[in-house]
């Protein structure tokens, strides 16, 4: 918590103020997940501040908040591209995504517990974004877009979430999705170039060959790549609890006849 609280105390998230009159400050609380390795152990702890969002007002505390993702068509065609260039594949990570955006709107935020402000009538006016904030994905996608494009980056017009560089001989794809990036071109070098730009930008931790991407697990050889989807359905059977269910070749009980009349009614139809 205390890490968490300097770097965002670093990006200069916040400024303590007098909350104005007619303002609302909104509260805060703790997320903790632990993070694990491949083969099961503990990585890290981790801590993160998330600001409760729901008690925003639309119109006063924010406006838009659409933001785009990749989609899965997008994917498969850049990982057909990939294979049949024989071009190389990389994946990066955006350290405190949401911590990077600048807020238009002013917003509040009370103080944490165990960190206050010196003075007991302050609060901490927020200038950049923060997780549980309703804009927090919208103004990164924008901050993101502003990046790439200073670099020399289009936004495709078909997918908002894939971005093209193409100058001379040198064409480089990168497709975002939230803080994951999927990253491939003809020029290793440029990709590299273009890594130590983006860290430079933004925290940037770069995972190297594209493993895992969207629930995807990618293992290539030299006949192409091997897609595969079995953590995925595991982490589904695991979080519903169906892990131990008995396997069945139908997805229902066959030769099934439903009836309108027949079965309990719900107490909630929603």
């Amino acid at each position: 918590m205390t890490k968490e609280i300097r770097a965002l105390e670093d990006n200069k998230t916040w400024e303590f103020a007098t909350l104005p009159h007619g303002k609302t400050a909104l509260g805060c609380k703790w997320v903790y997940k632990i993070k694990y390795n491949a083969d099961g152990s503990i990585e890290r702890y981790k801590a993160r501040l998330v600001v409760l969002g729901n008690h925003q007002v639309e119109g006063i505390d924010y406006n838009e908040t659409f933001a785009p993702v990749a989609r899965m068509v997008t994917v498969r065609c850049i990982l057909t591209i990939v294979v049949s260039k024989g071009w190389s594949l990389h994946q990066m990570d955006v350290h405190n995504t949401f911590l990077h955006g600048d807020l238009n709107e002013d917003i509040y935020m009370k103080p944490l517990l165990g960190f206050s402000p010196t003075s007991p009538h302050l609060v901490c006016k927020l200038k950049k974004s923060l997780y549980g904030l309703r804009q927090a994905p919208r103004q990164w996608c924008f901050k993101l877009a502003h990046a790439l494009q200073d670099y020399g980056f289009k936004q495709s017009p078909l997918d908002h979430s894939l971005f093209l560089y193409n100058r001379g001989r040198v064409f480089l794809a990168l497709l975002v999705y939230v803080d994951d990036m999927m990253l491939t071109g003809n020029s290793s070098s440029h990709c590299e170039a273009f890594k130590v730009y983006l860290n430079d930008c933004f925290k940037l931790k770069d995972l190297g060959a594209l493993k895992y991407f969207l629930g995807i697990e990618v293992a290539r050889s030299s006949k192409g790549l091997f897609l595969c989807q079995w953590k995925y359905t595991l982490d589904i059977l695991t979080e519903t609890g169906l892990l131990g269910a008995k396997p069945s070749f139908f997805p229902m009980e066959q030769k099934l006849r439903l009836s309108a009349d027949s079965g309990a009614l719900l107490s909630d139809p929603s």
